[in-house]
């Protein structure tokens, strides 16, 4: 079964959110990596990441991101 993972990536700059798409967490965490580096052109100095939710990917899966509601 593959998941959709929401991120909270918090850099010295900013904090991002980032959605991926992985069949397990550390596959997750790796492909994040590789997501930063592609989406940057440097890629960001990382503080911490949060993973704020996982979801199994079926027919019907998503997210709403607003940033006024952080979800917890």
């Amino acid at each position: 079964m593959a998941y959709l993972y929401r991120f909270d990536v918090i850099t010295i700059q900013k904090e991002v959110v980032a959605i991926i798409h992985a069949e397990n967490d550390d596959a997750a965490f790796a492909h994040l990596d590789i997501e930063l580096e592609k989406f940057y052109l440097k890629k960001p100095e990382v503080k911490e990441v949060i993973l704020r939710e996982k979801k199994g990917l079926g027919k019907r899966s998503g997210y709403i991101l607003d940033e006024d509601e952080k979800g917890w």
